[in-house]
């Protein structure tokens, strides 16, 4: 099931929300962020080359058209990797619920669409589209316009929303996302806003348009001592989850939903703050080895590893670079 039918490689059959079978009836639609952790199959990733003196219409002609060029490896739901996509993808399978990716690259786009491996970003990573933004004097909402609307669908979160067969829209998404998505949420009718929950972190309530920050569930790092713990960048997602098992997303009012949500996290005690020392990129990596048999070599139980265990501070995109240069040694290795 499928909102945008056809690849996206072909715009002019890319069907838009409206054109979707009225006769499939769906009440409900996840949205989860992009992760940069992806599944790219051995084809080196497309990067955006972006010129200086580029206008934001000229770039992003120039992206999608480098996005057309590419062949389409994987389903989203696929491509994309990490906690945060196995939480959102349990949320859709328990409500059968359909299950979007808003993306950097791509817009907002189903599940089950083919995609390109590519590396962009609105996160402060290495291959993040903010830096050029800034100096051109832009927000990450004008990249999402832009792309959307080469895709002839201009505002799908809006278009999404107005539809009728459509009763609830639960929105699991990080700060930076929220950026990326503000102006197509400013679109969203009155009438239709009582179909949002937002589920995010403290600095991605405050970055939501303020007619909407009602809308976001009131979680907080209590949620970190349940069985619903993990890292910052998973939270909206292990958030969203909570919520489905706390009240299976049902239709009641935004309030009865807040309410439950603020006594859930009332029980919950708050995690004390766990002190861990810095390291080098050596030191780092020489625990990794340590410990990688142990783990498994999983990258989600290493970081955890060091973070709980070792009690060594590392960033998940630096953890992530580390790690990646171990696999690959390990994967030589293999070989020899």
């Amino acid at each position: 099931m499928q909102l945008f039918d056809g690849r996206i490689a072909y715009p002019e059959i890319t069907a838009t929300l409206q054109r979707r079978d009225a006769a499939v009836f769906m009440s409900t639609v996840i949205i989860t962020n992009c992760t940069n952790r992806k599944r790219l199959g051995g084809q080196p990733p497309l990067e955006l080359c972006t010129a200086q003196n580029q206008s934001l219409a000229a770039t992003a002609a120039t992206w999608i058209q480098q996005v057309k060029a590419r062949t389409f490896t994987r389903p989203a739901e696929s491509l994309y990797t990490g906690r945060s996509v196995q939480d959102a993808k349990w949320v859709a399978r328990k409500l059968d619920a359909e299950l979007m990716f808003a993306s950097t690259g791509l817009g907002l786009i189903g599940g089950e669409q083919p995609c390109p491996s590519y590396n962009l970003t609105v996160a402060a990573e290495p291959n993040s589209i903010r830096p050029w933004l800034a100096r051109m004097g832009l927000t990450p909402s004008d990249w999402w316009d832009a792309v959307n609307n080469h895709w002839q669908r201009p505002n799908p979160l809006a278009t999404l929303a107005k539809r009728r067969d459509i009763n609830r829209i639960l929105i699991a998404l990080s700060a930076n996302y929220i950026d990326l998505v503000a102006n197509d949420l400013e679109q969203i009718a009155t009438d239709d806003r009582s179909k949002l929950r937002f589920f995010t972190s403290r600095p991605g309530i405050e970055r939501l348009p303020k007619q909407f920050r009602s809308l976001a569930m009131p979680y907080d790092d209590r949620l970190e001592s349940s069985r619903f713990a993990g890292t910052r960048a998973d939270f909206p997602q292990r958030a969203m989850r909570h919520f489905v098992e706390l009240t299976n997303a049902s239709t009641n009012p935004v309030s009865a939903d807040y309410q439950a949500v603020s006594a859930a996290m009332s029980a919950l005690p708050l995690v004390g703050t766990i002190k861990r020392r810095r390291a080098s990129d050596e030191e780092v990596k020489a625990l990794m080895i340590e410990a990688w048999d142990a783990q498994k070599g999983s990258s989600s139980r290493l970081l955890r590893y060091l973070r709980d265990d070792a009690l060594v501070a590392c960033e998940q995109s630096r953890f992530r670079g580390l790690w990646l240069e171990l696999k690959s040694r390990s994967m030589l290795r293999s070989i020899v």
